[in-house]
């Protein structure tokens, strides 16, 4: 038997096996989930990078050294990367507001619009 054969022999014998009631019947596809629009305060949140420093920790079997390791690497290059996340956050917070005026002038222009 070839293998487009025996899919459609698979798909024939299910088929068969749901119209006994042995197989329960093909469910819809739900779709993707609904996607909700996150509030403002949410995303003002999630444009503030703050690291949690106490997630930094190896997972290995004896971790503790690579532990000791990382977290002294952190603290070593504590500046660096702090200027970085700083640089990150203020691009993410100038970008929400750029959006979020971007949003009021759709919002204005729809207004317009409607009331033409």
């Amino acid at each position: 038997m070839q293998p487009e054969e025996a899919i459609e022999a698979a798909r024939r014998r299910a088929a068969e096996l749901r119209a006994q009631g042995i197989y329960p019947p093909v469910a819809p596809d739900p779709g993707p989930p609904a996607v909700t629009d996150p509030d403002p305060g949410q995303l003002h949140e999630w444009a503030l990078i703050e690291p949690d420093l106490r997630e930094v920790r190896s997972t290995r079997r004896y971790g503790a050294p690579m532990t000791a390791f990382k977290r002294t690497l952190l603290r070593l290059l504590g500046q660096y990367l702090g200027q970085i996340i700083s640089q990150q956050s203020r691009f993410n917070v100038h970008l929400l507001i750029r959006v979020r005026a971007l949003e009021q002038r759709v919002e204005e222009l729809e207004r317009l619009r409607d009331e033409q």
